[in-house]
């Protein structure tokens, strides 16, 4: 695994833009969560009382369940 304080990983990184960095900055909390998706089957586990508590009903033909 490469670390911020070694040679490899300082290269690479001057190398990036500060346009690429940014994305890299913007994009890593969705990455979590793509990592999050991926391993825990219990993200996909929907609470109905959620929904309901929004007192959204403009939102339920949205999502397909009414």
């Amino acid at each position: 695994m490469l670390r911020m304080n070694s040679p490899i990983a300082q290269k690479i990184w001057a190398i990036i833009t500060w346009r690429w960095r940014l994305q890299i900055v913007l994009n890593a909390p969705f990455a979590l969560l793509w990592v999050a998706d991926k391993t825990n089957p219990a993200v996909h586990a929907f609470n109905m009382t959620a929904l309901s508590a929004m007192h959204a009903e403009w939102l339920a033909p949205m999502i397909g369940i009414a």
